[in-house]
Formats: C-alpha cells, sequence, structure tokens
C-alpha cells in the first residue's frame, strides 16, 4: 500500500523567518555589529541602564542610553562603551 503525501512546503517572504539575510555571518565573531550592540546592551542593563539605537537601515546609526527619564546621547559605540567604563561597567 502506497500513501500519497504532498511534501511540506515553507512559507516564503515576511512569512518565513528564515527568509533573506536574518544574521551579519559576513564578519568574524568580535566585529559582527549587531553583537557589539547587542553585548552592549546587555552590559548596560547589568548597570541599571538601557541602551538604544536608530534602525541602521535608515542611515547613519544614533545611540542613547537612559535611565531614570534622563538621555545621554552617543554617536558611536565606542563612545558607548567609555561611558559603560565611566559608570562601572564592563564589556
Amino acid at each position: 500500500m502506497t500513501i500519497n503525501t504532498t511534501p511540506k512546503e515553507k512559507p516564503a517572504g515576511d512569512c518565513n523567518p528564515t527568509a533573506g539575510t536574518i544574521n551579519d555571518l559576513d564578519f568574524p565573531t568580535g566585529q559582527r555589529p549587531r553583537k557589539a550592540f547587542e553585548t552592549l546592551r546587555a552590559a548596560f542593563a547589568i548597570q541599571g541602564h538601557a541602551l538604544h539605537r536608530t534602525d541602521p537601515t535608515d542611515g547613519p546609526v544614533a545611540y542613547w542610553v537612559e535611565r531614570w527619564g534622563m538621555v545621554r546621547n552617543l554617536s558611536t559605540l565606542d563612545d558607548a562603551l567609555e561611558f559603560l567604563k565611566q559608570i562601572g561597567g564592563r564589556a
């Protein structure tokens, strides 16, 4: 007896989370922009601060840190790292 089944298909486009580029594996681990940001974000969270950034696909990225309603604008991830050191954190 043969059972005919149709092959399962994955949705395409926006419905498929694996469609398109979802990571930055074109960079070595230490140089992945997204990983660097997320690492700093976690380090700031440990210190009680929230690190944010604008969407990189919208153009130049702006960073800022906030805590208790106070905001500090930062130009680069290096500036964010320096500020993290100032508040007693480490990445």
